[in-house]
C-alpha cells in the first residue's frame, strides 16, 4: 500500500513537471518575447559585429526616427568587439563572442551619427565604421499630404573630393577657413631641439610670450618651428639657450591644456591610434606596417603612419593642420577620419596629446 502511494506521488510529480514544461515554459517564453517587443514601445534592431575582414558591422547603415526609442541588440560571432556612438552617448566596452549586449537609444535630434568599433579586432579594425541616420518627418505641400521628407544634416567627413562638410553647428573647419591644403608636401623644420623640451623648464623661465603665442586662436595657426624662430629673434630672449627657447615653445603650447583633457586624449589614443602609430608614437604599430602612409604623397618617404616623435615633421605642422588630418583623414594613406567620432574638445585635446611625444612635462 505504501509503495503504491509512493508510486502515485511520483507519477503526480512527473505529471506536474510535464505540465510545467508544456504550459508554463512556453507561456514564459512568449511573455518575455512580448515584453521585449512591446515594453515601452521599443523596437528591436539587431547589429552583428564581425571582424572587418568578414564584413564588419551588419548592418552598417541604420535609419531611426527622432524621439523613437530603439533597443540595439549587438552580438559578435568571432572576436571581442566594442561599440561607440558618440553623438548618441552610447559606449559598449566589450561585446564577447556568443553574447548579446542590449542598449536602448532614443535620438533627440535628426542628423547623421557615426558609430565605430572600439576594440582592436584585426588589421583592418579602423574600417569598422557605420552611420545611423536619424530622420524627422517635415510637412509636405498639400498635394503630397500624408507623406514626409527626411532632410538630415551631413555627417562630418563626408563630401565630394574628400571635402569636410560643416558639422551640426554649421561651422566650417578652421583649416578650410584658412585655405590650408592638407595634401601639400611641407618641408621639415630646419631647426630642431637636441633633447626633449621640458614644459616645466619653460614655465620656470618666467618669460613673457608674444600675443601670437598667448592667444590660442593665433597659436593654433603657427608651426612650432616658426614659433621657435620668433622667440629666438626676440632680443629679450638673447640670454636664453636654444634648449631654453624650445622649452618656452613647449610651455606655450601645453600650459593651458587641462590634465583631464590630456587624460581623455591618452585614452582615445590608446583606443584609436596606438594600433597604427604605436603606443610610443613612433609609427610602428602592427596595424600600420603595410599602410601606404606618406608614400601616397611622396614616393621617397617611408611607408606607414606618421612618426609623432619625428621633430622635423611635427614641428613644421601647425595645430590647424593636424586638426584637418583628424577631421578628414589621410585620403589614401590609410588614415581614417575622426571628425565624426570626436567632439571639438576631444580633437584639440588629441592634438595637444600628440605634442607630448616631443615635449616632456
Amino acid at each position: 500500500m505504501a509503495r503504491d502511494r509512493s508510486r502515485g506521488k511520483g507519477e503526480f510529480s512527473a505529471l506536474g513537471i510535464v505540465l510545467l514544461v508544456l504550459v508554463a515554459f512556453p507561456i514564459g517564453i512568449f511573455g518575455y518575447q512580448a515584453w521585449r517587443a512591446a515594453s515601452a514601445g521599443v523596437k528591436i534592431v539587431e547589429i552583428v559585429a564581425r571582424a572587418p575582414e568578414q564584413g564588419g558591422f551588419s548592418p552598417d547603415r541604420l535609419t531611426l526616427r527622432a524621439g523613437e526609442t530603439v533597443r540595439l541588440r549587438i552580438s559578435s560571432p568571432d572576436v571581442v568587439h566594442g561599440l561607440t556612438i558618440p553623438g548618441l552617448g552610447v559606449n559598449v566596452d566589450e561585446i564577447y563572442p556568443g553574447k548579446v549586449v542590449e542598449v536602448d537609444v532614443t535620438p533627440d535630434e535628426p542628423g547623421r551619427y557615426a558609430f565605430a568599433c572600439t576594440r582592436w579586432c584585426g588589421l583592418d579594425h579602423w574600417r569598422m565604421r557605420g552611420v545611423i541616420e536619424v530622420t524627422d518627418l517635415t510637412p509636405r505641400p498639400p498635394s503630397l499630404r500624408g507623406k514626409g521628407v527626411s532632410i538630415p544634416p551631413p555627417l562630418v567627413g563626408e563630401g565630394a573630393g574628400g571635402e569636410v562638410l560643416p558639422g551640426a553647428a554649421g561651422e566650417i573647419p578652421l583649416y578650410q577657413q584658412l585655405g590650408i591644403d592638407l595634401d601639400a608636401m611641407r618641408h621639415a623644420a630646419q631647426v630642431t631641439p637636441g633633447a626633449r623640451p621640458s614644459i616645466a623648464a619653460g614655465a620656470a623661465l618666467n618669460a613673457k610670450l608674444p600675443q601670437a603665442l598667448t592667444d590660442s586662436a593665433q597659436r593654433r595657426t603657427l608651426a612650432l618651428a616658426d614659433a621657435f624662430q620668433t622667440l629666438r629673434d626676440d632680443p629679450t630672449n638673447a640670454a636664453l639657450s636654444d634648449a631654453d627657447v624650445w622649452s618656452l615653445v613647449a610651455w606655450a603650447w601645453l600650459k593651458d591644456v587641462p590634465p583631464t583633457a590630456l587624460a581623455r586624449a591618452e585614452t582615445l589614443y590608446a583606443r584609436d591610434c596606438a594600433a597604427c602609430h604605436g603606443p610610443d608614437g613612433k609609427g610602428k604599430g602592427p596595424a600600420g606596417l603595410d599602410l601606404p602612409g606618406l608614400t601616397k604623397m611622396d614616393p621617397t618617404l617611408p611607408k606607414g603612419p606618421r612618426d609623432f616623435t619625428d621633430a622635423g615633421g611635427m614641428l613644421a605642422a601647425s595645430d590647424v593642420l593636424l586638426q584637418g588630418k583628424l577631421l578628414r583623414g589621410g585620403m589614401g594613406t590609410g588614415m581614417p577620419e575622426f571628425g565624426s567620432l570626436y567632439s571639438d574638445e576631444e580633437l584639440w585635446a588629441m592634438i595637444a596629446y600628440l605634442r607630448t611625444f616631443l615635449f616632456k612635462p
